[in-house]
């Protein structure tokens, strides 16, 4: 890699004497034309060719290659456009928004062409947004929006908190960058909620197609009870990224979601002569659509987020008066 170092020092040490030479040319040139206009000429031309010159030498030496030592480092500047960096494993060949990278050992030689990050010119970093992944964490519900609880629970929905999880995945998101640190970011996602009922129950939609509770006939004891429901999503948040370092940032974002059920069920197990399954698929006087605010925080990756839904879980007149909400934690692959 050393080579290459020193075959760039050796072609600039070979053009500054042809760069030196040229410009002696030109002196002399402008000498000749300055003294056979020097009666014709006024002051004014005179003062411009000296500016000419002035400006053709800051340009020359700026042009001229730079050598310095940094640490382990050994550098070569020609001009502003290409920098050629040496270290003992790799060299690196900066040529504009490009970077030819050599790497070496005792066996291998490895050349890579890559875009320079850190060039000058290079354009802005793309914003992207902290959407896209699984999403892991527990859900429930209040009797009231913003999770007030000002209505006592119906008995029959009381749930197993601990047990009530659930999981989402969204798609690779689109993201639609103000700045390199601030913008929209959106995405579609699959949403499946499992509320575990705490109680010897399960519910059922009677003749009258209102939601009511349904017990086992004794002695059966539920093992397990619950309400399984699978919801397509929509979130759409405004971010923020606050760099901590040069390449990682926290991020705040907020905003609103919706969500249309695509599908739901009640499951209970229990033992009679064995172990038993029932599943009961009906959309349990569900509402078909619902929306809500979303947010989210985390560094890089890993994320904790928080969903609430101001729009009632089941229909209006059909159901208890309930608002679902999740918490939890995400996985983003945004890079």
């Amino acid at each position: 890699m050393k080579r290459i170092l020193i075959s760039s020092a050796l072609i600039v040490s070979m053009l500054l004497p042809a760069v030196a030479q040229e410009k002696e040319q030109k002196l002399k040139e402008l000498e000749q034309l300055e003294q056979q206009t020097e009666r014709t000429t006024p002051p004014d031309t005179l003062v411009a060719l000296e500016e000419d010159l002035e400006a053709m030498n800051a340009l020359e030496e700026d042009q001229a290659a730079m050598a310095e030592e940094e640490g382990d480092t050994s550098r070569v500047k020609i001009g502003e456009i290409v920098t050629i960096e040496d270290t003992d494993d790799e060299t690196v060949i900066r040529i504009g928004k490009k970077a030819v990278k050599v790497t070496s050992d005792d066996e291998n030689t490895e050349i890579r062409i890559e875009e320079d990050l850190t060039y000058s010119g290079h354009s802005r970093k793309r914003f992207r947004g902290h959407l896209g992944g699984p999403e892991l964490g527990l859900n429930s519900f209040s009797t009231g929006k913003w999770l007030n609880n000002d209505v006592p629970l119906e008995g029959y929905l009381d749930l197993n908190t601990a047990k009530s999880t659930c999981f989402n995945f969204v798609f690779p998101p689109v993201s639609l960058g103000f700045t390199s640190h601030f913008g929209i970011v959106t995405g579609l996602g699959i949403n499946f909620n499992n509320y575990r009922f705490d109680g010897n129950n399960t519910i059922v939609v009677d003749g009258e197609g209102n939601v009511t509770p349904a017990w086992p006939a004794d002695p059966i004891q539920y093992e397990k009870s619950k309400l399984a429901t699978v919801y397509g999503f929509i979130p759409v948040m405004l971010e923020v990224q606050i760099p901590v370092s040069h390449e990682s940032a926290i991020n705040l974002g907020a905003g609103v979601i919706g969500a249309v059920k695509l599908g739901s069920h009640t499951k209970v197990v229990y033992r009679d002569d064995g172990k038993q399954k029932d599943k009961n698929r009906d959309d349990f006087n569900l509402n078909v659509l619902r929306y809500g605010v979303t947010a989210r925080a985390g560094y890089e990756m890993f994320q904790v987020y928080g969903t609430c839904y101001l729009s009632p879980m089941f229909e209006k007149d059909k159901g208890p008066e309930l608002y679902p909400f999740e918490i939890g934690i995400a996985l983003t692959f945004n890079d």
